[in-house]
């Protein structure tokens, strides 16, 4: 499997010719998010040796997230990363034991002890893989969104600091705009709730299952496109 990170610069390859690689090459340049944040992770969350998997081992009363150990540079214009399910525990949803994976972005201010997208009033963002349901800040009926997922799945999740929108993707298929008008310091966050269940995080490291490289050049060309029509249209109006 070919890497999609750069070996120089231990940048992604979706972010290689964007503004980002240039920042990415000085000395004080924002790191990118590299494993979960094993110092920050509450006894219920078990972190691999490589920092990239999770596994849940509480009894599946409570819940428990993680957050990654950097923030997302909001310069990259464009973050993104996956996550595969790698056990969606041994019982299945239901009503009564709550089973879920929950995969999105959080600040570094939002509870652990929730689910991405289900602290009230924070800024917290979360699909959820037991209904395919989106939330933001609300413990409520959230909104549909995508389908479920499970055992085998790799789910993607991206921000477009652009355009202020995130969304997801599942086994490289884009699900669309999940989120609008997002603002702050986000860090990735995972939320799991069942004994055994067990994701892994891919940040770059390996190739992404979505073509992101694709997606962002796509991006960044249509950015350079408008910033050039929006500067003829300065110098015409003087």
């Amino acid at each position: 499997m070919s890497l999609t990170s750069n070996t120089e610069y231990h940048l992604p390859l979706y972010l290689i010719d964007s503004p980002f690689e240039t920042l990415s090459k000085q000395s004080t340049s924002p790191t990118l998010p590299s494993a979960w944040n094993r110092n920050e992770s509450i006894e219920l969350i078990q972190v691999g040796k490589n920092g990239l998997r999770a596994k849940y081992i509480g009894g599946g009363s409570d819940d428990a997230a993680i957050r990654t150990d950097y923030p997302i540079p909001r310069e990259c214009g464009l973050y993104y990363y996956e996550v595969e399910i790698i056990n969606k525990s041994l019982n299945g949803y239901d009503q009564i034991l709550r089973e879920y994976i929950g995969i999105g972005f959080a600040t570094n201010s939002d509870s652990l002890d929730y689910p991405p997208g289900w602290y009230p009033n924070t800024n917290s963002y979360g699909y959820h893989g037991d209904d395919g349901r989106k939330f933001h800040a609300s413990r409520n009926e959230g909104e549909a969104y995508g389908p479920p997922f499970t055992t085998g799945d790799v789910i993607g999740c991206g921000i477009n600091f652009l355009n202020g929108t995130a969304f997801y993707t599942k086994n490289g298929h884009n699900l669309g705009i999940a989120f609008r008008d997002i603002e702050g310091d986000f860090y990735p966050i995972i939320g799991l709730s069942a004994f055994n269940e067990t994701v892994e995080a891919n940040f770059g490291q390996d190739e992404f299952v979505f073509d992101v490289v694709k997606y962002a050049k796509e991006l960044f060309a249509e950015t350079n496109e408008n910033e050039a029509i929006a500067a003829t249209n300065v110098i015409s109006s003087d």
